[in-house]
């Protein structure tokens, strides 16, 4: 990669811009399609190519936005982007990370208007989550941490919510006290099966039981999601998620 325009691909061959830029407009086409109101940033930060993934650098909540401070050094800047995109938006900012915090949106999760999750990681430490957890509760909502394994840096690979009361879960990746909270709760856990890749789990629930995923799930995790009553919109993603 070039360190200097912050790209690095780990060995990967570099991507072909052309065909990342079609897949995002396929997205942005679907998602429009669905009646999801799309609102793009005027410009990336410089080489930063994983600025396609902007649920990391916004949260979004009741009432307005929060805006992160991503971990890895060449993603920084994505920030300043977002916040000029919601602010033009209309979009009420609630707060900002700063400091020695560090807190991905890959990390969040709402589980319902009261309750939400987040990764105690290498991605979301303690002064970011801190920070966040000052915000949620100035709304009345809760923040459940969730220790992740190793170098998994986000919960988004584990823990999915797909419906009301319905969520995906990885759970060779989650803390039992996590999994024994949700079954508490009467929520019904799909579980991922061990043939299918993070791409399954790692899904966007435009509405309630309405999913876009990637067209390599299994026809187990399909079973499972059908009779669970989710409907998928399947997109080819590959280029985009690889890179």
């Amino acid at each position: 990669g070039d360190p200097e325009k912050g790209w690095y691909f780990m060995g990967k061959t570099p991507p072909d811009l052309a065909a990342m830029q079609a897949a995002h407009d396929a997205f942005t086409a679907l998602l429009r399609s669905e009646g999801v109101d799309v609102i793009l940033t005027e410009k990336a930060a410089p080489g930063a190519l994983k600025s396609t993934f902007c649920r990391d650098s916004v949260i979004g909540v009741k009432g307005g936005a929060i805006v992160t401070r991503l971990a890895r050094r060449a993603r920084r800047g994505e920030e300043l982007m977002v916040t000029q995109a919601l602010a033009k938006a209309g979009c009420p900012i609630l707060g900002t990370l700063h400091g020695e915090a560090v807190f991905e949106g890959g990390g969040f999760a709402l589980i319902d208007e009261k309750t939400a999750v987040c990764s105690l990681s290498v991605a979301c430490n303690e002064e970011g989550i801190r920070q966040v957890e000052m915000i949620l509760n100035s709304l009345g909502v809760e923040l459940i941490k969730v220790p992740m394994p190793g170098y998994r840096i986000h919960i988004d690979g584990s823990f999915m919510m797909i419906d009301h009361g319905t969520a995906i879960i990885n759970i060779n990746e989650l803390p039992y006290f996590f999994i024994d909270h949700l079954k508490k709760r009467g929520m019904n856990l799909i579980e991922l099966p061990p043939e299918d890749n993070a791409f399954s789990l790692n899904c966007l629930a435009i509405a309630p039981g309405r999913v876009v995923m990637h067209a390599t799930r299994t026809p187990r995790l399909a079973e499972r999601l059908d009779k669970a009553g989710i409907t998928i919109l399947t997109l080819d993603y590959e280029c985009i998620e690889l890179n």
